[in-house]
């Protein structure tokens, strides 16, 4: 398409492209002054998420359009997309849907590696209290993945916990029982 930019207009993961000739589209203003529909979009999607934030112990979807004065179909929809991108999630009781804030860890990140049968993770992860690893110690069984422990490391002190680990690993009490087994400790 000749001569047509694209812009793309961003909140989480979610992409609205975007077609205009020429300049750059400003999608908290339309021409007139007026908030655009990508704008709109936007402040009722955080408004719904700063709603349930501030809402720890969860709300119907009617009680998120009472207390917002969002349509139900606009609520609704912002709801669905909070929880696919994992900021919100819901608890079924009876007919009822209670949306929460998810307070829990996003994954931003991992990697993995085998030994034997066992599958190390180390993941990024990030809540409301910041960033952390996390390490995950897995075996297969049967056709999933058990983890069989874990360990949380906040980010910032990552090069502390390192520190400490090497002095673990060339402690003469790990070597003597490195020996004992059998095994070499090349730390």
């Amino acid at each position: 398409m000749l001569g047509t930019k694209r812009y793309v207009y961003k909140f989480n993961f979610l992409q609205y492209p975007m077609k205009k000739e020429g300049s750059i589209v400003d999608v908290n203003n339309g021409s007139n002054g007026n908030v655009s529909p990508f704008g709109r979009e936007s402040e009722t999607h955080e408004k719904i998420h700063s709603h349930l934030k501030a809402h720890p112990r969860g709300l119907t979807t009617q009680e998120i359009e009472q207390q917002t004065g969002v349509s139900r179909k606009a609520v609704e929809k912002h709801l669905q997309m909070l929880l696919f991108s994992n900021d919100i999630y819901m608890k079924q009781v009876g007919s009822a849907r209670i949306y929460y804030p998810n307070h829990r860890y996003h994954h931003l990140d991992f990697q993995y590696f085998d030994i034997g049968k066992k599958r190390f993770y180390i993941d990024l992860i990030e809540n409301d209290y910041g960033k952390s690893i996390l390490v995950q110690q897995k075996i297969k069984e049967g056709d999933k993945w058990v983890t069989k422990g874990s360990v949380f490391i906040p980010l910032d002190a990552t090069q502390e916990f390192l520190k400490r680990l090497k002095e673990v690993l060339n402690s003469k009490r790990l070597k003597g029982e490195m020996k004992k087994d059998g095994k070499s400790n090349t730390f």
